[in-house]
């Protein structure tokens, strides 16, 4: 996220024609060579935009009307709801990103950023409170008997519905909460910026920097907030295992539409967020994502490193995290209800749905985004902070880990290369736990 000038795409590393993947000399990946674009940005010359030609009318015009029909179609279906309810968390960071664009430029947009930025903070807030609360219902069936009802509830009702430790736990949150705040609030000052760009390659100096590094510094530590306060149990799997067979866990568990409707939000999200088409055309924002044409080498390498990595993670990560969790007597995972959370996509065209959702998606937001404005750790440890809510820390060291070799895939090649790592282990472990299933 970054200003630029719209005719000059900014550089992106190894050439797209290059025979395979180039070496990075000794160094530490967050900082890489001059050939490549995570240096402390330097944005170039302001030029004028040139008028929109025929041919890109025509393609805005067709855009808007492949909306309109998906939008008419998804209502005939009644998916419509479902669709914008999915849309509502990526909208407002894509309205966020695009005003602090046009805030650099322009005072009153500036102030309708801060304003956003609020707003949007007050959001992400909310909804970490919401799953710590969820965390701390004992009676999952009067709880949901108050969802359906809540006039009228007493106060034995509610006790009987929470934990008895629900106070102090809810007054550690909301401080955890409000110190991540505070944080995030403190990024908006140059001098904490001009400490963050020793070691991140963000431009203190840059608007559209500063409204991004706010918002990611909330999201990074508010995702990890409930699984502290809940004792490493993730919300998510808390309410899959509470819910029972109610309409809350049918709501829980995630679908194959879920998947591509989260993947439609994400791709124009990550774009915008990339500076098209207020500050890049569409060609330079696919350049700056890193999403370039992979040679046939590339190719080859991210289909075979991904069966690898997926053989790797299930044979020799996974089972070393969890052996170690167990010996220091630690809480693992429960496989059970993440299986419960996924039960619909374990399927062969689940399999092939999460890996193109979340090679494409997820490596286009986190590695083609954000890795090179903030480095691969930062970049990772974001990445690993969406997993937070349905992972325990075992298997969240675990994604860790992975995310740090997509990163450095994607620091020697592309975001292309990247994505097709990551959908291949995706579809591999998908297909896998078929295959040990049906036997």
């Amino acid at each position: 996220m970054d200003n630029a000038n719209p005719q000059s795409p900014a550089p992106t590393g190894p050439s797209q024609d290059a025979p395979g993947l180039p070496t990075i000399p000794n160094g530490w990946y967050g900082q890489p060579p001059p050939s490549q674009s995570y240096l402390p940005y330097h944005p170039a010359p302001k030029a004028p935009r040139a008028p929109m030609s025929g041919r890109a009318r025509l393609v805005w015009a067709l855009v808007v009307l492949i909306a309109i029909a998906a939008c008419v179609w998804l209502f005939l279906v009644g998916q419509l709801f479902t669709f914008m309810q999915i849309g509502i968390v990526f909208v407002p960071l894509a309205g966020l990103a695009a005003l602090a664009y046009v805030g650099a430029r322009t005072p009153a947009a500036s102030i309708a950023a801060y304003i956003l930025l609020f707003f949007v903070g007050i959001g992400v807030v909310l909804n970490s409170l919401t799953y710590i609360l969820f965390g701390f219902v004992k009676d999952w069936t009067k709880f949901n008997a108050l969802l359906s009802n809540p006039v009228g509830v007493d106060r034995s009702t509610i006790l009987d519905i929470f934990a008895p430790n629900t106070g102090p736990g809810l007054l550690w949150g909301l401080l955890l909460l409000f110190l991540a705040a505070l944080l995030s609030a403190a990024m908006l000052l140059r001098p904490v910026r001009k400490a963050v760009s020793r070691i991140m390659p963000i431009d203190p100096d840059n608007f559209v920097h500063k409204i991004a590094l706010s918002i990611l510094t909330l999201i990074l530590l508010t995702s990890f907030i409930p699984l502290i306060v809940l004792g490493g149990t993730p919300p998510l799997l808390t309410l899959v295992n509470g819910a029972g067979n109610s309409s809350l866990n049918s709501a829980l568990s995630v679908g194959p539409e879920s998947l591509v409707y989260q993947f439609i939000w994400t791709i124009p999200a990550a774009f915008i967020a990339a500076g098209w088409p207020i500050a890049r055309t569409l060609q330079a924002a696919l350049v700056r994502l890193g999403f370039v044409r992979p040679t046939p080498t590339q190719v080859i390498f991210g289909l075979a490193f991904g069966l690898a990595l997926a053989a790797i993670a299930a044979f020799v990560i996974d089972p070393a995290i969890n052996w170690i969790w167990q010996t220091i007597g630690w809480p693992t995972t429960d496989s059970a209800a993440f299986n419960k959370l996924l039960t619909n996509l374990v399927t062969p065209l689940g399999a092939v749905l999460i890996g193109v959702t979340a090679g494409v998606g997820e490596e286009m937001a986190v590695r083609g985004l954000l890795q090179p404005r903030i480095g691969l750790i930062a970049s990772n440890l974001v990445f690993t902070s969406l997993h937070a809510f349905q992972y325990g820390l075992d298997a969240l060291l675990s994604v860790f880990i992975i995310g740090l070799i997509l990163g450095i895939i994607r620091a020697r090649s592309n975001t292309t290369t990247s994505a097709i790592v990551h959908g291949v282990y995706d579809f591999a472990l998908v297909m896998s736990s078929i295959i040990f299933v049906s036997q």
